[in-house]
């Protein structure tokens, strides 16, 4: 992708706050694997340019997300404390899997530090198992104190996945994760 501007008004030092900022902005949101190996440096430019460019970089953000790349995008919004408890599902089950998770307009999102099942049932589908085992293997999921931890809130297809995932087991999303108040993620998207 390649971004002008209608004006032709970006000069060498805007570029490079543009690009620094991007940078920032896409390894804190880490859903890609970056390949730059430097960190491009922000350059110095007036308060006005600044807030020019951060506008610029608004609409940047706008137009990648509309075109359906989430490199810039958050997995979660900012809440509100009273937004998180009323939004967070609870997965509590068999081989320590002590999970939350939050729907999204993509998928469900399992949240960091959420214990998973430290084993897999005999029934487990080998399509999960391997998945699973990816998680691991690209350190998602991590053996901490004897548990595996997820370590990084982590965006799954559906929240059958994600339960399946946490569980290792089959399971329905719909069903297994709760709000605080026991209700079923399915009565709740429902309403």
């Amino acid at each position: 992708m390649v971004f002008v501007s209608k004006d032709e008004n970006l000069n060498k030092a805007h570029i490079k706050y543009l690009e620094s900022r991007l940078h920032e902005i896409a390894v804190k949101v880490n859903r890609y694997d970056l390949e730059n190996g430097n960190v491009p440096p922000r350059s110095t430019i007036s308060e006005s340019d600044q807030a020019e460019m951060e506008e610029f970089l608004e609409n940047i953000r706008l137009l990648v997300n509309a075109l359906g790349y989430k490199i810039f995008e958050e997995l979660r919004k900012d809440q509100t404390v009273e937004e998180q408890i009323n939004n967070t599902f609870y997965i509590n089950a068999a081989r320590g899997a002590n999970a939350k998770g939050q729907m999204t307009n993509e998928g469900f999102v399992v949240l960091k530090d959420s214990e998973i099942a430290s084993t897999i049932t005999n029934s487990f589908p080998q399509n999960w198992v391997k998945f699973r085992q990816s998680l691991i293997d690209d350190n998602i999921i991590v053996e901490v104190n004897n548990k595996f931890v997820l370590i990084e809130d982590h965006l799954f297809s559906s929240p059958s996945a994600a339960a399946a995932i946490v569980m290792g087991r089959s399971a329905n999303g719909l069903t297994e994760w709760k709000l605080k108040d026991g209700r079923i993620l399915k009565a709740v998207e429902s309403n």
